[in-house]
């Protein structure tokens, strides 16, 4: 991209409540010293997400020139035309597998109005295609990522890792309402990535 016409790295997710974020960073930090606390996960370096940054993503959109911004707005406004009538709530622990070697760690979220969270995310993907935004190749299943595993490390360690992070307990969190679907902004930094809010629908 040019100088005139930067590009942004965007995704569309459900951002979490406080409370939430908070109690999955307790999650993450006891994953951590289950990992310590074995010989072999012991040395593992996970990337580990920084707690105010969980969210529930519906669609990454990925490298976007800025001037697409505006129409990217106004096809989400159709595809959330008022709150979403969903209720979240935490679920288990899980682990994202690539050829059977787990690579992501993640906590699971599941509601009683499965169905509308689940059209919800294709409504998104299909308003944002109209908006020549690629479709996403597998279906969504709804996460929120706690850590990635280093790419290189040996299958055995990667399902030791996977083993030991899961069966933390997770907490017993109050379900919380979604009121609103956000248009996200990642920064890419040696620390992590941060997020930004750059719009919210409804508005």
């Amino acid at each position: 991209m040019t100088q005139a016409n930067p590009s942004l790295r965007l995704f569309v997710a459900i951002e979490l409540p406080e409370t939430w974020k908070q109690s999955l960073g307790d999650v993450q930090q006891r994953m951590q010293q289950a990992l310590a606390a074995d010989a072999e996960a012991a040395a593992v370096r996970l990337r580990w997400v920084r707690p105010e940054g969980i969210h529930l993503t519906l669609k990454f959109i990925g490298e976007v020139a800025a001037d697409r911004v505006p129409v990217i707005e106004s096809q989400l406004a159709l595809a959330v035309p008022a709150m979403p009538a969903i209720s979240l709530q935490l679920g288990r622990a899980g682990a994202f597998s690539d050829r059977r070697s787990p690579r992501v760690i993640w906590a699971g979220v599941y509601s009683d109005e499965a169905v509308t969270l689940r059209r919800l995310a294709e409504g998104v993907e299909t308003w944002l295609a109209a908006a020549e935004v690629p479709r996403e190749r597998r279906g969504f299943i709804a996460h929120l990522t706690l850590a990635r595993l280093p790419n290189d490390l040996p299958d055995e360690l990667r399902l030791r890792v996977a083993e030991l992070t899961v069966a933390v307990e997770q907490p017993q969190l109050p379900p919380f309402a979604v009121e609103r679907v956000s248009l996200m902004r990642s920064h890419l930094g040696p620390g992590g990535a941060r997020y930004e809010r750059i719009a919210a629908f409804p508005a």
